[in-house]
């Protein structure tokens, strides 16, 4: 027997929330969003915050985004948050609901942050709100998501509809389970009991990008077909593939299709014990398989043609919080990309062995050379952290930081202050061209300013902001003489940054 709707508990929420005057996201989260949860009945210690989601872009993995809250439906969701196959499928099968927040004032039209998360995790159900407005939707795979409350915040009391989210439901809902059918040229929606018959195109809510790529995979097949026939074909050929396990004489567009997991070990050169642990994902159409290697640090995908090795890649990933942490794991992954031979020794029946000959041939592994460069630029600005950590006495916490721009200068900001501390040049500094009578030599840094307004910007490195406070010349010649009051004389300088406290 499932708890009633409480509208007293609801009102108390609001009524408490109301007490405060909201101003940041966090306020909504932390005031609003878990106090509503525990009405709802989820427990804190099945309350994931920060959780991070990971998702895939075509077949390239996407950057790490943390979700505000999910909410499972077991407590060990802590030992699950690395990206790995398995942790990955642990969330899917245990992920209940999500909630974001938003800032007062900022409620996006489009949800598509938290469809977003809710489509990685395989959740029931997701919620926003930015404590003003509050939208709860229930996840439908095949057509649009199901709208289950549009309300402001202080309505909620009078909605009995916000305790479709209640944890007893969604957890009944998550049991059931969700399941797609197609028959002929219907496709049909089975959740919780209820059925949802789709025959038209106009009830088919499915993004025109992935209606074109189950067109191109169909080839022929989709001519003269409305896209329901198209998708149900579509999804009845795949479903018959797979539960039969067919290698040959199968469409291209299987090869993207998962087939099965298995623990791995990958090794380098002659290293008797494993360098790293993880999971190799198989692949397989016709004559060719694909085996896809992944942990928490290393990626390793490999083409087979006829049992051939014919291309490979290998690439990384490194997201620890600490920047200690990711210069070890950075060493852990310079020992495979400087390797001559990995080796990767998957746990099946056939006790695969993969070799990859990385330290010869640069056909098979087209990008090496690109992916070199770029680690050992990620590696250098690492240490160049590592040492601004040292410098200042501080540590700093990570962040994902995922915009091209907040990028460039974030890296900018590392080789600004960094080249402060090392007396390097990281600035120009002008002078009157009549301030001396001749040319000199500069041997020595000399002091220019110091405790004065320098005009250069601050420097934010994850979130510590760093501003200038003293210049130097560095050594080098000055060229003075013959110069006029008009003229301008530019020295190299050099600008160290101290932390603005508070």
């Amino acid at each position: 027997m499932y708890k009633a709707y409480d509208k007293a508990a609801i009102q108390s929420v609001i009524d408490e929330y109301r007490l405060s005057d909201i101003q940041s996201e966090s306020e909504v989260r932390s005031k609003f969003i878990v106090r509503l949860s525990e009405v709802l009945g989820y427990s804190s210690q099945f309350r994931g915050e920060e959780f991070p989601v990971y998702g895939y872009g075509g077949r390239e993995p996407l950057r790490a985004k943390d979700a505000d809250f999910i909410f499972f439906n077991d407590k060990s969701f802590g030992s699950y948050r690395e990206n790995t196959q398995k942790n990955k499928a642990w969330v899917r099968e245990h992920s209940l609901l999500v909630i974001e927040a938003k800032k007062p004032g900022e409620m996006p039209e489009d949800l598509g942050q938290a469809q977003f998360y809710t489509m990685w995790t395989k959740a029931v159900a997701y919620i926003e709100t930015d404590g003003e407005d509050f939208k709860g939707y229930f996840v439908n795979p095949i057509s649009s998501d199901l709208e289950v409350i549009t309300a402001k915040v202080d309505e909620l009391p009078n909605k009995p509809e916000i305790w479709n989210f209640s944890y007893e439901n969604v957890l009944s809902i998550k049991q059931k389970g969700c399941s797609i059918k197609s028959l002929d040229s219907r496709i049909i929606v089975m959740e919780d009991n209820a059925c949802q018959v789709i025959t038209e195109d106009s009830e088919l809510d499915i993004p025109e990008e992935t209606l074109s790529y189950i067109r191109n995979c169909m080839g022929k097949n989709a001519e003269a077909l409305t896209n329901v026939q198209m998708v149900s074909r579509f999804l009845n050929t795949t479903d018959s593939l797979l539960q039969n396990d067919m290698r040959y004489d199968i469409p291209p567009y299987m090869i993207d299709i998962p087939r099965h997991i298995y623990k791995a070990k990958l090794y380098v050169d002659n290293m008797i014990f494993p360098l790293t642990i993880g999971e190799v994902t198989e692949f397989y159409c016709n004559d060719m398989t694909r085996y896809l290697f992944e942990n928490e640090y290393i990626i390793a995908d490999a083409i087979y043609r006829s049992n051939e090795l014919s291309d490979f890649e290998i690439g990384y990933h490194i997201l620890d919080k600490r920047v200690s942490e990711r210069l070890d794991h950075f060493e852990l992954v310079r020992k495979c990309l400087d390797a001559d031979i990995v080796r990767v020794a998957v746990e099946n029946e056939s006790g695969l062995q993969m070799i990859f000959p990385t330290g010869h041939s640069r056909k098979m592994w087209k990008s090496k050379q690109h992916v070199k460069t770029m680690f050992e630029f990620w590696l250098s600005g690492m240490k160049k952290l590592k040492a601004i950590e040292e410098y200042y006495e501080i540590e700093f916490e990570l962040q994902i930081v995922s915009e091209p721009d907040e990028l460039d200068a974030l890296y900018e900001a590392i080789d600004f202050v960094y080249d402060g501390m090392m007396l390097r040049e990281n600035c120009e500094i002008t002078l009157p061209g009549n301030l001396f009578e001749e040319d000199f030599e500069i041997e020595e840094p000399v002091l220019f300013e110091e405790n004065k307004i320098i005009p250069l910007k601050d420097r934010v490195i994850q979130g510590v902001v760093f501003r200038p406070y003293r210049s130097a010349w560095l050594p080098g010649k000055v060229k003075f003489a013959g110069k006029s009051e008009n003229d301008i004389v530019r020295i190299p300088g050099c600008c160290e940054y101290r932390i603005v406290e508070g």
